[in-house]
């Protein structure tokens, strides 16, 4: 691919990105990201074809922007658990780094929408490190310590309570001027919580 089209397709991901943050999914208009990006209205059906596989596109590229994050994290030898919590806190992190309108459409338009949800697990699902924990998840059912469970079940679990503790945690932060030492105490809390309830209703 040329620079000039390189060039091109970052700036209409990045006004993508910021058309869905602003009006989510089905608010946002291929138009008016073309407006954003400065570019013609057809330039973005010559890239994109279609706001489906341009939605897909942006969040390809924040996967990919937050997978470099998890290295390191499976060659310490941790527990299941522990693993969980150190993928999360690397992604909690790197959502709490972005603007403040990212966890609650995670939320509202990436978990809570049946048609949306599906596409987030399958991205998630092609990631070499999202394999590694559904390898882990596998052997704790092999060894009775889980019932057995779906991994896209368990992940949708996992995400969407994630998600709801750190919406809240990101417009405490936002309206209440929270510090980021208060934010990580937060964070870290949410993280044992969640994940122990969820284990709880899981072990036999």
């Amino acid at each position: 691919m040329k620079t000039n089209e390189q060039n091109t397709e970052q700036v209409i991901l990045e006004a993508a990105e910021a058309e869905f943050l602003e009006k989510g999914y089905d608010g946002a208009k291929m138009l008016s990201i073309a407006r954003r990006a400065g570019v013609a209205h057809s330039m973005l059906h010559y890239y994109y074809r279609s706001k489906e596989n341009l939605f897909q596109a942006v969040m390809l590229r924040k996967t990919r922007e937050i997978v470099p994050l998890f290295r390191g994290i499976f060659e310490q030898g941790l527990s299941f658990e522990e693993t969980l919590n150190r993928l999360r806190e690397a992604r909690d992190r790197y959502l709490l780094s972005q603007v403040s309108q990212m966890p609650y459409f995670l939320l509202s338009e990436m978990l809570l929408k049946p048609e949306n949800r599906a596409m987030v697990i399958g991205l998630l699902d092609r990631v070499e490190s999202i394999q590694r924990v559904k390898k882990m998840l596998e052997a704790e059912i092999e060894a009775g310590r889980i019932r057995p469970i779906a991994f896209s079940d368990f992940l949708f679990m996992l995400l969407t309570f994630d998600t709801a503790s750190l919406t809240s945690i990101s417009a405490c932060r936002e309206k209440e001027e929270l510090g980021l030492e208060i934010a990580d105490k937060l964070m870290a809390s949410y993280r044992e919580h969640n994940l122990q309830l969820i284990l709880e209703v899981l072990r036999p």
